[in-house]
């Protein structure tokens, strides 16, 4: 693959697509206080903080859903299956300004941590810590709180940094530019200027205290120059403060 440096084309573009989704899932009549389609990754911190959003789609369902989504996309809109590690379980869009893929993933399923898989994860953390959020063009769809979100970033972080470590990576280019997005990503979660100060601290140290490696992501944040440069609103300074001062009280 390319390197990961999305433009403003294909980022509109996929704001398109997920509007589609998040009408599809309004028409069958979500539950927002138990919803069954959580949008996770770049579009959700978006909601939160709106500074780049996202090329490709990520969302936790069911499997019967995941299912019924795949078909609608494929029949109605020109998705085609996407096949990863010899296993479909996703469906992408080629655009005109390059391929959209659309990512699933199922709260039951084991996620495990790369290098750790004795370490038990599944989006079921995600029960009870969901939240109906506004994003781009008046798209509206259940994501994690902000707390979790961190959390699921650190993870992405771990993963590719381990991947990357170890050459255990399929695209070490591409890996390495999402990389320094999902540190990005964090930054735009714990900015204090941009919702930061929301943080539920008692959420994520409950979760940090069980994930206790992936304190690591915040303490090597100020030290990743390229996630400062695509971030772009804090300086060295801040991100080191902000950081120090979030590990503080953790």
């Amino acid at each position: 693959m390319p390197p990961y440096n999305p433009n403003q084309g294909i980022i509109e573009r996929s704001l398109g697509e997920l509007r589609v989704i998040a009408e599809w899932i309004h028409a069958r009549g979500e539950d927002p206080d138990n919803p069954e389609v959580i949008l996770i990754g770049g579009w959700a911190v978006d909601a939160y903080n709106p500074y780049l959003g996202s090329v490709d789609i990520d969302l936790v369902t069911t499997g019967r859903i995941r299912r019924t989504l795949m078909h609608y996309l494929r029949s109605d809109h020109d998705f085609m299956p996407e096949r990863q590690m010899n296993v479909t379980k996703s469906v992408a869009k080629m655009t005109p300004a390059g391929k959209i893929i659309l990512d699933f993933a199922t709260r039951e399923a084991q996620q495990p941590f790369e290098g750790k898989p004795e370490v038990l994860f599944t989006f079921e953390i995600l029960s009870g810590n969901t939240s109906r959020r506004l994003i781009r063009g008046g798209v509206e769809m259940s994501i994690p709180t902000r707390a979790m979100l961190v959390i699921l970033k650190m993870k992405a972080v771990w993963d590719r940094s381990y991947r990357l470590e170890h050459g255990l990576s399929h695209d070490e280019v591409w890996e390495e530019g999402k990389l320094v997005k999902d540190y990005a990503d964090i930054l735009a979660l714990i900015d204090p200027v941009h919702g930061g100060h929301e943080l539920d601290i008692e959420c994520l140290g409950e979760h940090l205290n069980r994930y206790d490696f992936l304190r690591g992501c915040i303490e090597h944040l100020p030290r990743v120059n390229a996630a400062h440069e695509r971030y772009a609103r804090m300086d060295r300074a801040d991100v080191r403060r902000v950081c120090e001062d979030l590990l503080s009280i953790l």
